[in-house]
């Protein structure tokens, strides 16, 4: 028996609503597919069909319950993926946002979630109700959410949404597995180094007190050394001083701009680093602009949510230049030729070569490609620079302070 049900949607870039008959729900999701509407309610109105309400979860949010300003990047990926297949299968948008609740084990992005579901369901857009979460939803993800509100392909947006952020990660995870073994074997030579200049040491100094003639240059030093550790007015000291430059840095790095942006100006110059934060931003630069010029983002626009790609100020401050020149009719290419230290020849080639043929779409998506090959060498390179030179580092360090150590020893055996 023919059943009628009331709906809700998205057509084009307008809210839809009205009514469908149709056997089940199931066709009439179908039926609302075909007609390129994105469904977001969809219930029984009349017939004799049982209605299969959604239930919620019996465990709702406290309302004391506060919701997290920052969720890990797994979890927004992890909703993404989930929310992209139900909209591509056709499921209704707040159903599908009530099943990924329901699933979803992770506190703060449940009551996200749920907050989500609640201002859809009072009539908000998808782009305005995620934009009220900026720790979980940035810039980009609500941008490209609005372009497919405003073309009617969310899932495909969505789908991009995806894409662009387990790319980020990858980005990500690979510059930090590069950083992983260097870093620890940086901790573990300077535990070893500090345990033997206070524990180890004095115990050759006691078996070297009073010994005829001194000690050798080398040996005094690494008592001296040890001594200056093990003295609280000294080495405590030192120790509270060290700390306390790092945090001041730290704290003047985050709260004034010039130094920060001194900072960041450095570290573009570091052999390899330098390198390795250049190549990752204009990866992402390319990989956000040519999905935001396929959901039709003006360009003015697409070149301002581009440049908070990198957190590095002088990146930023290179695509604030590009864009006030996009602005006053300058071609692109030559924008991006004025700041070579930043976009490389090759990038700027590139995006002339897009220029002239008008598919620049198609070339962003090259140049992404392109310098995650690049960005990949420089991390293997870094890996296999990094290694050896730390290797040799912990030798020397630990090799020396032996060596040192045990010369007397061997000065006194050759006396007898």
């Amino acid at each position: 028996m023919a059943v009628t049900y009331s709906y809700k949607g998205i057509l084009g870039n307008k809210y839809t609503e009205g009514k469908i008959v149709a056997i089940n729900k199931d066709e009439a999701a179908f039926k609302l597919k075909e007609d390129k509407i994105i469904i977001t309610s969809l219930q029984k109105v009349s017939g004799k069909e049982e209605s299969k309400a959604v239930k919620k979860d019996a465990k709702e949010p406290k309302k004391t319950s506060k919701i997290p300003k920052k969720v890990p990047i797994t979890e927004v990926i992890t909703f993404t993926k989930k929310f992209e297949t139900m909209v591509r299968a056709g499921l209704p948008i707040l159903d599908s946002i009530n099943m990924i609740e329901e699933q979803t084990e992770h506190k703060g992005m449940r009551l996200i979630i749920a907050d989500i579901h609640k201002s859809v369901e009072s009539g908000n857009t998808l782009s305005d109700s995620f934009e009220k979460y900026p720790g979980a939803f940035d810039n980009i993800y609500i941008n490209l959410l609005r372009a497919g509100e405003s073309s009617g392909k969310v899932q495909l947006f969505l789908s991009k949404l995806v894409i662009n952020m387990e790319k980020q990660e990858k980005i990500k995870s690979s510059i930090k597995g590069a950083m992983t073994y260097p870093t620890i074997l940086l901790i573990v030579a300077g535990a070893v180094v500090t345990l033997m200049l206070v524990f180890v040491v004095p115990v050759f100094e006691e078996m070297f007190d009073g010994k005829a003639g001194g000690l050798p240059a080398a040996t005094q030093f690494v008592v001296n050394m040890s001594n200056f550790l093990r003295n609280p007015l000294k080495g405590g000291v030192l120790a509270i001083a060290l700390v306390t430059s790092f945090m001041s840095l730290s704290f003047a790095i985050r709260k004034s701009y010039k130094i920060k942006r001194s900072w960041h100006k450095l570290v573009l110059k570091l052999p390899l680093f330098g390198g390795l934060v250049i190549k990752s931003s204009l990866s992402k630069i390319a990989m956000i602009q040519g999905n935001l010029r396929a959901a039709g983002v003006p360009e003015m626009e697409a070149l301002d949510i581009a440049s908070s790609a990198s957190n590095n100020l002088i990146i930023k401050e290179a695509m604030v230049n590009v864009r006030r020149g996009v602005f006053s009719g300058e071609p692109l290419s030559q924008l991006f030729a004025k700041t070579p230290n930043i976009f490389p020849a090759s990038f700027v080639a590139l995006i002339s070569v897009g220029e002239r043929t008008g598919n620049m779409e198609e070339m962003y998506g090259s140049i992404a490609s392109y310098y995650e090959g690049e960005m990949d060498v420089v991390i293997k390179r870094l890996t296999v620079m990094l290694e050896p030179i730390m290797m040799v580092f912990m030798g020397i360090t630990v090799g020396g302070i032996l060596v040192a150590m045990y010369t007397p020893m061997f000065a006194m055996g050759d006396t007898f």
